[in-house]
């Protein structure tokens, strides 16, 4: 009886748990990370493909620009370990871990939502700022 039961209640405890790290990932500070993309623009890729780009200006200032060119601005903080971010008045809050592995720098998505786990790489830095307009706005 209590074997069967310890089978349900480990598979629980472990989908609890967060997702762990590989041997080759380290994970940055919120500290290293500020250094790192204060008064940058960074790109970002999902499964090999272009997610967006996202200018972190001083005071934690961002705004994220999607592929189509469309702009939204928000705020990230650090909370802990994670830096979390927040778009707009009635957005979520999305917390992220930044690692650095063998092939650069990626962000994981935290938490219990559908696109928890979800990893995009950091393919590239630059000093411009994204412009901004998708179909039907002004840049």
């Amino acid at each position: 009886m209590i074997r069967k039961l310890m089978i349900p209640m480990l598979a629980l405890i472990m989908g609890l748990m967060p997702v762990s790290l590989t041997a080759a990932e380290r994970p940055l500070s919120p500290s290293e990370f500020r250094d790192y993309a204060e008064g940058w623009t960074l790109q970002y890729q999902r499964d090999g493909k272009f997610w967006g780009s996202e200018r972190y200006e001083p005071g934690g200032v961002v705004r994220w620009r999607f592929p189509d060119g469309r702009c939204v601005e928000g705020l990230w903080r650090p909370h802990g370990a994670q830096i979390c971010f927040l778009y707009g008045s009635d957005a979520e809050v999305l917390c992220w871990r930044m690692l650095r592995d063998e092939q650069g720098l990626m962000a994981r998505l935290l938490g219990d939502g559908p696109d928890a786990g979800m990893e995009l790489r950091i393919i590239g830095r630059e000093r411009a700022s994204p412009l901004c307009g998708g179909p039907g706005e002004d840049t």
